[in-house]
C-alpha cells in the first residue's frame, strides 16, 4: 500500500491509522470516520484527516522507521546463513532490498510533510 517507485502512501493507509489513533482517543469519533469511510464522504474524511494529521502522520513516521530497522536486521540475518542450505536467501535480500527502498522514499515524503 506504498507506491514501490515514489514511496507515496495510498490513500487508505492514511484512513486504517487515522482511525487506529481514533478507536485509542474516542470511540464515538471513530465511528464517525469509519461511516464517512463506508459513506466515501470526502469532504468528512477531510476534515477528520486535517484535524489529527499530526497524529497521523507521526504514527505513520513511526510505523515505516520500524519496518526499515526490521529490513536491515533481517537481510543481516539472512546473509549471515550458508547458501547451500538457504539457496533462497538472495531472493529473500532482493525483496529486503526493495522494502528498504520504498520505505525510505516514504520515510523522506513523510519528514518532509512536517
Amino acid at each position: 500500500l506504498f507506491q514501490t517507485d515514489t514511496g507515496e502512501v495510498y490513500p487508505a493507509v492514511w484512513d486504517i491509522f487515522l482511525l487506529k489513533i481514533l478507536q485509542d482517543y474516542d470511540v464515538d469519533l471513530a465511528s464517525q470516520f469509519t461511516m464517512a469511510c463506508q459513506n466515501n464522504d470526502e469532504a468528512t474524511k477531510e476534515t477528520f484527516h486535517s484535524n489529527y494529521f499530526a497524529y497521523t502522520l507521526e504514527a505513520l513516521r513511526e510505523h515505516v522507521y520500524s519496518i526499515l530497522n526490521d529490513v536491515d536486521q533481517m537481510t543481516m540475518e539472512a546473509q549471515s546463513y550458508d547458501l547451500e542450505t538457504h539457496p533462497r536467501v538472495p531472493v529473500i535480500v532482493d525483496h529486503n532490498n526493495l522494502v528498504r527502498d520504498t520505505f525510505s522514499m516514504t520515510a523522506s515524503l513523510l519528514d518532509s510533510m512536517g
